[in-house]
């Protein structure tokens, strides 16, 4: 494929330049993602050091006691050794990589991109910006299905840090009770993790008037939730099954 038009377009002046295509912007969380990067000489010859993607996303925290949303990157993988590209020539680099199983779904404003930057010796990086879909993995996908089966109406995910992933960030979901559930209880938090050998899914219902949120994802920096359930990859039950599991498992929560 040519040198993308948004590059030739800056080309001829200054530094190199650089655009990302992505084969496939819907990608599941643990699969492959690929696609290619094209680099753009400037005006002058210049070495690049290594070309490298990283999975950014955006985390709520907070800052002077606001709240403020801060990028994050969940994942960098080097696709280029050191090559030098010549005045206004042209290189493409193709990848392939595993997408980390805890990037997060792109559900309720999340979102997710791919940034591309060039490492160039004494001077401000090149990067470009392409955003991704992500869906969760099959069990994370099934449970979800399944708690809005219950009756469980989805009201935000957000991003928060956490000491409980290798990337410091999980992806908490708030759902507004419902059912026979909602008796008592104002919402449903979830906060899904997947590693290598399977999806495990964390619960907490919040009571009515307590006033706080993010209650769940603060519980699991100090310890392990009441509530959870674990699915191995290749042994998912059907989304009713898994609806079953989390009902039973809230209504222990009742008795």
């Amino acid at each position: 494929m040519p040198v993308s038009d948004k590059v030739k377009a800056t080309a001829g002046i200054g530094n190199a330049k650089v655009d990302t295509y992505i084969k496939e912007v819907k990608v599941r969380q643990g699969k492959s993602i690929s696609g290619e990067v094209y680099v753009l000489g400037g005006e002058a010859e210049q070495k690049i050091e290594g070309v490298y993607l990283s999975v950014m996303t955006s985390v709520l925290t907070k800052k002077d006691d606001q709240k403020i949303m801060q990028e994050v990157e969940i994942q960098r993988v080097k696709v280029s050794e050191p090559f030098t590209i010549t005045p206004n020539g042209e290189k493409t680099i193709p990848f392939s990589f595993f997408l980390s199983l805890e990037a997060p779904m792109t559900v309720k404003r999340i979102e997710v991109w791919l940034k591309t930057i060039l490492d160039v010796a004494f001077q401000c990086d090149p990067r470009d910006k392409n955003y991704i879909q992500v869906i969760g993995t099959e069990a994370a996908e099934r449970v979800l299905s399944a708690v809005q089966q219950l009756d469980f109406s989805i009201k935000k995910a957000v991003n928060l840090k956490s000491r409980r992933t290798y990337s410091g960030v999980i992806q908490e979901f708030e759902f507004y009770a419902g059912g026979s559930f909602k008796k008592g209880f104002e919402e449903l938090e979830l906060v899904l993790i997947s590693d290598s050998a399977g999806t495990a899914a964390y619960f907490q219902l919040a009571p009515n008037g307590i006033g706080e949120t993010n209650l769940l994802a603060k519980a699991m920096d100090k310890n392990d939730p009441e509530l959870s359930l674990h699915y191995r990859y290749g042994d998912v039950p059907a989304i009713n099954v898994v609806a079953n599991h989390v009902q039973e498992l809230l209504l222990r929560k009742l008795r």
